[in-house]
């Protein structure tokens, strides 16, 4: 384990945690390029510790890898934001989406937050049934006028136009230009080799079903977390939750990454700032990534506030609610407490992640406290 003295208290506030909660964690933070916090705690399953090399799902944080690849093909020139998606995924342009650019995608804007036919998991697993759908389908509000998070499809249409312009899919240019030359344990679509040193997933176990109206607001929410019934509540579930291996293995890039805090750490440290010799994007992409471009109200959703914020594909800091460093994070959260981002101004990154899953009001109040420490800590 590394602990730098100056966050000393970060890791006194982490191992609280882990003593009040069943389950594992991990937590790291670079500075610099250098890790100077790399902790793990806890029982991956069985009385199993944790270890350096223990990696749990880290669902939609799985996003921000995601716009990680689509910023540096924006970057070389191969990507455009103001392109139409059309231009690149030629099927795209069925039920009147031909005019939706590229950059409503990013920001959640596009109306294609769920698919309108059920799936099973034979289909959202099969690596291209929900690109299909999605290709064909009308979206579910007017494109452009409205931001509802695209919970699992992100992934998908991002992937897929990083497949048709690189020719490969996410997960296998995922681990071409980042996992593997920055040798860290992080996957899209986890390869089979691997599952030894998977942590189960584990939950609180007060997510309850949705009983809603067909076509109401609550219907549409429901389907964009579970492709109307390939998933459900028990996202821990080895049949229809994210335990399951036919699931993990294969590449759903909107919430299926597998990692742990030190991989995704050095990751975001690496679109910082050069990290081992390995810089992935400069500052002038991340300062156009990180214009906020979603915020407020969503659409299907009633709240009153506060909203998180989106840039391009990015989470963004919004200080006492999704707290990240600075108006200079790109990051994002994921369901049941995971959190992991990068600040290009402090060129410093934060990732935490775990096995056991709470939900409600508490979801995400660890990896909170932990980075409203840091806050304290860098200021």
């Amino acid at each position: 384990m590394t602990i730098d003295s100056r966050f000393q208290e970060l890791a006194e506030i982490f191992f609280e945690q882990g003593g009040s909660v069943p389950g594992g964690s991990s937590l790291a933070v670079f500075e610099n390029g250098k890790p100077v916090v790399n902790l793990w705690q806890g029982e991956t399953t069985g009385g199993k510790p944790w270890t350096a090399d223990s990696v749990s799902v880290i669902f939609s944080c799985t996003k921000g890898l995601a716009s990680i690849l689509a910023h540096r093909l924006i970057q070389e020139g191969k990507l455009d934001p103001e392109q139409k998606v059309s231009f690149y995924w030629p099927e795209f342009a069925q039920g009147g989406k031909q005019d939706i650019p590229v950059k409503w995608l990013l920001q959640h804007k596009a109306g294609l937050s769920a698919t309108r036919r059920d799936l099973t998991i034979d289909e959202i697993t099969d690596g291209h049934t929900i690109e299909d759908e999605l290709a064909k389908q009308v979206p579910l509000w007017e494109p452009g006028t409205a931001h509802g998070y695209h919970a699992l499809t992100f992934g998908t249409l991002v992937g897929k136009l990083v497949h048709n312009i690189t020719g490969k899919t996410l997960g296998k240019y995922f681990s071409e230009l980042i996992a593997e030359p920055l040798s860290v344990n992080a996957w899209v679509g986890l390869p089979k080799e691997k599952f030894a040193n998977l942590a189960p997933l584990h939950s609180d176990g007060k997510r309850t079903a949705t009983v809603a109206d067909p076509e109401s607001d609550l219907y549409w929410l429901d389907k964009a977390m579970t492709f109307g019934g390939a998933l459900d509540h028990q996202v821990e579930s080895f049949e229809t939750g994210f335990n399951n291996p036919k699931l993990l293995s294969a590449e759903l890039p909107g919430a299926g990454g597998v990692s742990n805090a030190f991989a995704l750490a050095k990751i975001y440290s690496a679109a910082a700032t050069e990290t081992d010799g390995i810089r992935l994007l400069n500052d002038d992409t991340l300062r156009a990534a990180t214009v906020p471009q979603s915020t407020g109200p969503l659409q299907f959703e009633s709240q009153t506030g506060p909203f998180p914020a989106w840039g391009n594909g990015f989470m963004l800091d919004v200080p006492g609610f999704k707290d990240m460093l600075s108006p200079s994070s790109f990051g994002h959260d994921g369901l049941g407490g995971q959190c992991a981002f990068g600040d290009f101004e402090h060129r410093m990154s934060f990732a935490y992640t775990t096995n056991y899953l709470q939900s409600g009001a508490q979801e995400q109040a660890r990896q909170q406290q932990l980075i409203r420490k840091l806050k304290e800590i860098v200021k």
